[in-house]
């Protein structure tokens, strides 16, 4: 196991809402991914458009976003945050410098806040790590 699956793991223990869980460069390589029962099946080219999502980040709410073949509204962005949404579904995704965290999460809005929390949380520590 490699030291980014632990951070992946970490993400998990941040909320029970979350489902499944990426880390990936700003490229859209993958660094690291949930797997077995919780596997994150994004595809390396819909990671790479993903990952190219923050190269405009105000354009997302009128276009949407993709993930593992399924088509998310995007009701709110901020600077390094993309929040995503479709029926009891979403997924939240935070930037640094060089990666993105994301986090597939199952639930209502009060699940997640708790997703929203967990994906900062890694995000603000991988950035302070010079990641």
């Amino acid at each position: 196991m490699s030291g980014w699956d632990d951070y992946v793991k970490l993400l998990f223990g941040r909320s029970a809402a979350i489902k499944r869980a990426a880390i990936i460069g700003s490229d859209g390589s993958v660094w690291a991914r949930s797997g077995d029962a919780n596997e994150f099946k994004a595809s390396d080219a819909e990671l790479k458009r993903f990952a190219a999502l923050f190269n405009d980040v105000n354009s997302v709410p009128g276009t949407g976003a993709d993930l593992e073949n399924i088509h998310y509204i995007v009701p709110r962005v901020e600077e390094k945050l993309i929040f995503g949404k479709k029926d009891q579904t979403g997924f939240f995704a935070a930037k640094t410098n060089q990666a993105i965290v994301i986090a597939i999460y199952e639930g209502d809005n009060a699940q997640s806040a708790s997703v929203r929390a967990g994906v900062e949380y890694i995000a603000q520590y991988l950035a302070s790590s010079g990641y």
